[in-house]
């Protein structure tokens, strides 16, 4: 008897995430349907895929033996869908996730761009934390990202774009003496960022780090257009791109401090699989980046 898809997915997922639960809400399924469907790929392969005397399911021996050509598997029929899919007049689908400063200075010109360009294509859209982006690009639920200060991992492409420049800024009714933000000076005032393990908020805590500080309070919220009305309204700081003061509205009265110690800039990179498209993705890379001189000149 032949394992199903189905089954091979399900094993996939657990493994991939840790959990059957996870795996199930993933997949869209009841978590006894995943569980069913695991038991059953184990039984036909003979043998237990996971241990499932500990807190959370460890593969077995046998798990990690077939994990990668699993995975394989599950990439190879992702391609062969996408070209069902692509064959289909009208019907191309690509999965554009964006960190939130891209999808505000670039996405939709991007977006103008590809319309223009190609009238048939279907753009998906997913704007999120630059981490999330990059979990979901591993999980292979979108195509490319735009993000900042990803991973390397294998079998991926990472074309670095443009640096990220990143300041503090605060409400102009804060009292506040001088223009430059320190560590010292900042670690009793609220803090707005994106939730961790963002790559804002880790940059925060190391900055305050380097004094042996951590704040006080992190209030943390998305998206980055809100972080900058909340410290607009003068109750504390945010440290946000530069650029973003400009999309945030011309109502914001904004004052932008001098960071001592200096915070070193983000790199705003597009992430792709190297798949067969990787030439598209690499396009797409290419036409962000003209549109980001452009908007600069």
């Amino acid at each position: 008897m032949r394992y199903t898809f189905g089954q091979a997915e399900a094993f996939y997922w657990v493994a991939r995430l840790g959990g059957f639960r996870a795996a199930a809400s993933h997949l869209n399924l009841a978590q006894p349907t995943v569980s069913l469907r695991v038991k059953e790929l184990e039984r036909i392969l003979g043998g237990e895929l996971f241990d499932r005397a500990l807190y959370r399911p460890v593969p077995t021996t046998l798990g990690s033996a077939i994990y990668a050509d699993v995975e394989r598997m599950l990439a190879h029929a992702e391609q062969v869908q996408r070209r069902s899919k692509d064959a289909l007049p009208g019907r191309g689908l690509l999965r554009i996730g964006a960190a939130d400063s891209f999808a505000a200075l670039i996405l939709p010109d991007l977006l103008a761009a590809l319309a223009a360009r190609h009238a048939s294509l279907q753009v998906d859209v997913t704007v999120d934390f630059s981490t999330r982006l990059e979990q979901l690009l591993f999980d292979r639920s979108i195509d490319i990202a735009f993000l900042s200060q990803p991973r390397a991992h294998e079998g991926v492409t990472i074309v670095p774009l443009w640096l990220i420049d990143l300041v503090w800024v605060i409400g102009r009714d804060l009292p506040f003496e001088g223009d430059v933000a320190t560590p010292e000076n900042l670690v009793d005032l609220p803090i707005f960022t994106n939730s961790s393990p963002s790559g804002l908020f880790t940059t925060i805590q190391m900055w305050f780090g380097t004094k042996g500080l951590k704040p006080h309070r992190m209030n943390t919220c998305n998206p980055l257009t809100v972080i900058a009305r909340l410290a607009n309204a003068g109750t504390g700081a945010a440290l946000i791109p530069r650029e973003m003061i400009r999309v945030s509205g011309d109502d914001l009265a904004l004052r932008v401090l001098e960071a001592n110690p200096p915070i070193p800039s983000h790199n705003l990179c597009a992430m792709w699989w190297d798949n067969k498209s990787a030439a598209e993705c690499s396009y797409l890379a290419d036409l962000a980046r003209e549109i980001s001189v452009g908007l600069q000149q």
